[in-house]
């Protein structure tokens, strides 16, 4: 399997990520009771819905879909969702001294502007649901259903509990996919997650005057 990256050009203009839970129950008794249980092995499933308008934007898709080559092959996508997320402090340049002097060569100290990583003497095993990040620049508090980005794949805080040293205890889903070493980046705007077609026809796609057209995709994680 080959993975590759979402063309920049190919904009959606509807999406859905949510994880699919898979759940299994044994059915409903005739009182109305049912039993559900999960495996814990949600994953992604997104749908992305991407006009083409322009000649860019078609052959783009079609060489995308080809790539793709039905189910054989993935690629990494992840929503479009800086607006509802967690956001960096933006880089200060030029912060002075107490005495409002600079350095010696005219510039001044900067602030803001650092990812997020993964604590110190926290990391993190594949399988987990928690991870303990340094803030970083990260604007206060870190807000619970933020879509975060971390070894590669895509995960949703569902919890976040602050610790001292500006730490932050984060719950998120689903499981870890990989172990994050301490040190790794956690990324808030551009989580990408390897995704397949849920089908060798989706994406699929027809043009009016071979000019316009839309294409759907259905897509389900990889790992």
């Amino acid at each position: 399997m080959i993975i590759y990256d979402w063309p920049a050009i190919l904009i959606a203009n509807a999406e859905t990520f949510r994880i699919d839970a898979r759940t299994r129950s044994g059915g409903e008794t005739i009182s109305g009771r049912e039993q559900v249980v999960t495996s814990n092995l949600g994953r992604w499933v997104a749908r992305l819905t991407v006009p083409l308008h322009t000649p860019a934007k078609i052959r783009a898709m079609r060489s995308l879909l080809a790539r793709l080559d039905g189910r054989t092959n993935a690629v990494r996508v992840g929503p479009c969702d800086c607006r509802n997320g967690n956001r960096l402090i933006p880089t200060v340049g030029g912060i002075p001294y107490d005495d409002d002097s600079l350095h010696s060569d005219g510039t001044g100290f900067m602030q803001g502007g650092a990812l997020p990583v993964i604590a110190k003497d926290e990391a993190a095993a594949a399988g987990d649901t928690q991870i303990t990040i340094e803030n970083g620049s990260t604007r206060m508090p870190v807000l619970e259903g933020s879509f975060l980005g971390a070894g590669g794949y895509l995960y949703v805080t569902v919890g976040a509990t602050a610790l001292p040293d500006e730490k932050t205890l984060l719950d998120i889903r689903p499981k870890l996919r990989t172990a994050l070493a301490e040190g790794a980046v956690v990324d808030w705007c551009h989580g990408r997650v390897p995704m397949r077609l849920t089908a060798d026809d989706s994406g699929s796609f027809e043009l009016q005057l071979a000019r316009t057209g839309t294409a759907t995709l259905d897509l389900v994680e990889v790992w």
